[in-house]
């Protein structure tokens, strides 16, 4: 579906909101999550947080929406497909969401590289990475189940109508299908409970230019501006104190679930070099995820401005962040920020879901 059929949609989709009953709070008390990924696999911080949530009894996963990002939409919604089927979760829905930015593109990046730099990492724009519609078979095995039908915003718009007050969007990726979904029906910031969001750098100066917004800056312009109830970032500032190391996955590989032998055989290992800079070993998203699931994790977090430079010059992409004490204020409103975790008790959350042998409800 392309953008003019999607805005297109508008009204029939608005008009089965609208028609929607208020869903009843889940008697055990779940959290219900609609889980909006740059799912690229198989073993990655994209795919390890999408499958944090499914593997949580506390969890309600209303649905997984994919954007284009660390690669293309497709490709991710296979490794998506067949992370579910691994760890015997089929019926969650998958949804095909965006596959290119708003306005970004592979030529304004080219453009930005001959008048500033190299950036660090271009995702699905790597050069002499597959097209947007080509096929890369799987390491992990081809799935057998199918994405459900719809597109990615429309299922957001829905379920959020479908229960409102009661459902959290996060969102690991670049933010192009909540934007969309934004589009479709403005009145959701209101309804949904809680927006919870992996992307930005604010002082750390090497990723200040975080790929998640950077990708595609005017969506995460659009979706920070928005006026949800509460909105709750997880920075690479948090984000690099982590590492998917060898000896965690040796921990989960104890497990005999088929998942932690997915994460046993397809870990990337820590590479033999004495730099605290290497971001494959980062565990970007996941440390998101647990914030949400347990929130005593966080152990420092502070509310403050944050907002994505649009301007297509050296900045653009960049996050803007201002606290109250600096005067400036680069969005309409405060979003809370984490700074801070408590390490051993994160890395035995995430052990504890990976080595879980989950069962669908």
């Amino acid at each position: 579906m392309d953008r003019i059929q999607l805005i297109s949609s508008l009204f029939a989709v608005l008009a089965i909101a609208a028609g929607s009953s208020a869903g009843a709070q889940d008697a055990d008390g779940k959290i219900k999550v609609i889980v909006d990924q740059d799912a690229r696999g198989p073993c990655t911080t994209d795919m390890q947080s999408v499958l944090m949530f499914v593997q949580s009894p506390d969890v309600e996963v209303l649905g997984i929406t994919v954007v284009s990002g660390d690669l293309w939409m497709d490709q991710e919604t296979l490794h998506t497909l067949r992370a579910l089927e691994i760890a015997g979760r089929t019926d969650i829905p998958v949804y095909k969401g965006a596959v290119f930015p708003l306005l970004n593109s592979k030529q304004e990046a080219e453009r930005w590289e001959e008048l500033y730099g190299e950036h660090a990492w271009k995702g699905a724009w790597q050069d002499g990475d597959p097209g947007p519609y080509e096929r890369v078979p799987l390491r992990e095995g081809e799935p057998t189940t199918e994405p459900a039908e719809g597109h990615a915003a429309n299922f957001i718009v829905e379920a959020v109508n479908a229960h409102p007050g009661e459902v959290v969007i996060w969102g690991g990726g670049p933010l192009t299908n909540i934007a969309l979904a934004l589009m479709l029906d403005p009145e959701l910031p209101s309804k949904a409970k809680e927006l919870v969001l992996m992307g930005g750098g604010i002082d750390v100066a090497e990723y200040r230019r975080e790929f998640n917004w950077w990708w595609d800056p005017e969506a995460a312009r659009m979706v920070l501006r928005a006026p949800w109830k509460k909105v709750t970032i997880t920075p690479v500032d948090i984000s690099v104190k982590t590492r998917h190391s060898d000896e965690l996955v040796a921990r989960i590989a104890e497990s005999p679930n088929p998942l932690a032998k997915y994460i046993e055989r397809f870990h990337v290992p820590v590479p033999d070099t004495d730099s605290d800079w290497v971001p494959g070993i980062f565990m970007w998203d996941e440390v998101s995820v647990a914030g949400l699931l347990d929130p005593a994790i966080i152990t420092e977090q502070r509310e403050i401005y944050v907002d994505v430079d649009i301007d297509h010059g050296i900045n653009y992409g960049n996050t803007l962040a201002w606290e109250e004490r600096q005067g400036e204020r680069p969005g309409p409103r405060k979003m809370w920020v984490q700074f801070d975790l408590d390490l051993d008790r994160f890395y035995d959350l995430y052990a504890e879901l990976m080595m879980r042998q989950a069962s669908p409800d």
